[in-house]
């Protein structure tokens, strides 16, 4: 069914698009085209304007041409990181690779240029669906922004969806997603003269350091991690610093694990305020966005099974420690799970993707659309 040239031309033109986080306005076009095309009811969202960016998601809708099947929708978003402007993709031995320096954009053109294929052969084919939703999402790489802003009003009567933006082969299925805090820390020292008059000086630096000797980091259990990941401080070595400032996050499946990770990594920090008396720790937690977990009996599960079985593809149940635009699509819109489409060593220059799993993925996005009956109202 699925035309594989027309996948492979839509996937190389796709990624020759400009298209960082906050600047998806040639891919939005592109696609617009295309949703219009096959006949979806198609419009722009407000995250652009909420977010301050140059464009916002695209919602393309495709009403039920049948009745008692759930409303699904499919999901990938159409920025990339840096380093992808001029990209050339290049075809050898059955695995696309850049031809430069820049990136492939597999992530996430793999998963746009799959939902495209299998929404044009579903109307080629004329195949019974419930109601479909394709939502291609704005600054995911960024921020999260265009997931984070999506309105659920746009989901009318969408009972569960897939992101296709993940890691591993089609039928890796990532079901459980965590939770994240970011968490900033500005120790405030008083400065002074760091040869005449040291002793009149509260090193925030060494505050810093203080605090940071009391935090567990990395891996902490196998669904909670925490990150140190930047520090800024002082002004020239002469002058005792004044200020310095802890960048760190915290994430994990559990919420109560999160919430006591987050609790200890401020507790720390607060702890220096004792060691360097007239030094204070300004503590600032934000919470980027919530976990998520779909249970093996959620229809979304028993569908993308029914659809692999069809197909041959294993299922593999995993977890990823990422954040993704299942997270708020899950806390906002409708149940959201992630499938893998290939992608390796993606955000790098050395990113690839087979052909096979190119065609895997759409293959699987149509067989999903055909699985429907099995989960049927």
């Amino acid at each position: 069914m699925i035309n594989e040239e027309r996948l492979k031309q839509t996937f190389c033109d796709l990624v020759r698009l400009y298209a960082p986080s906050g600047d998806e306005r040639a891919v939005f076009d592109y696609l617009s085209r295309a949703m219009t095309r096959l006949g979806a009811k198609v419009i722009e969202d407000d995250a652009g304007r909420e977010t301050g960016m140059k464009c916002g998601n695209l919602v393309a809708t495709f009403p039920a041409t049948a009745e008692g099947l759930p409303g699904v929708a499919f999901t990938a978003h159409m920025d990339c990181v840096e380093k992808c402007e001029g990209i050339e993709p290049i075809l050898e031995d059955g695995v696309y690779h850049s031809a430069g320096d820049t990136i492939l954009g597999g992530d996430d053109k793999a998963g746009v240029a799959a939902i495209v294929e299998a929404l044009t052969v579903m109307k080629e084919t004329f195949l019974p669906h419930g109601k479909i939703l394709a939502v291609f999402t704005v600054q995911e790489e960024s921020s999260l922004g265009g997931s984070r802003h999506f309105d659920g009003k746009h989901a009318e009567g969408i009972d569960f969806g897939y992101v296709l933006d993940a890691d591993g082969v089609p039928g890796t299925v990532a079901s459980a997603g965590p939770g994240e805090y970011k968490i900033t820390c500005t120790m405030h020292g008083r400065a002074a003269h760091a040869g005449i008059a040291p002793e009149k000086g509260i090193n925030a630096i060494q505050m810093a350091a203080c605090a940071l000797s009391r935090i567990q980091s990395g891996r902490i259990d196998e669904e909670t991690t925490c990150n140190i990941g930047c520090i800024e401080g002082g002004l020239a070595t002469n002058i005792v610093p004044e200020t310095c400032t802890i960048f760190a996050e915290a994430r994990s499946r559990d919420p109560a694990k999160l919430a006591a990770v987050v609790a200890k990594m401020t507790a720390a920090m607060k702890s220096a305020e004792e060691d360097f008396p007239g030094g204070t720790a300004e503590i600032d937690t934000e919470e980027l966005y919530r976990g998520f977990a779909i249970g093996e009996d959620h229809p979304a599960i028993r569908l993308v099974r029914a659809a692999c079985a069809g197909l041959g593809f294993p299922v593999r149940l995993t977890a990823t420690g990422g954040g993704s635009d299942a997270n708020w699509f899950n806390k906002n819109a409708f149940p959201a799970v992630l499938l893998g489409v290939g992608m390796t060593d993606f955000h790098t220059p050395a990113e690839t993707l087979a052909v096979k799993d190119l065609i895997g993925s759409a293959r699987l996005v149509y067989a999903l659309i055909e699985a429907q009956s099995h989960a049927a109202h």
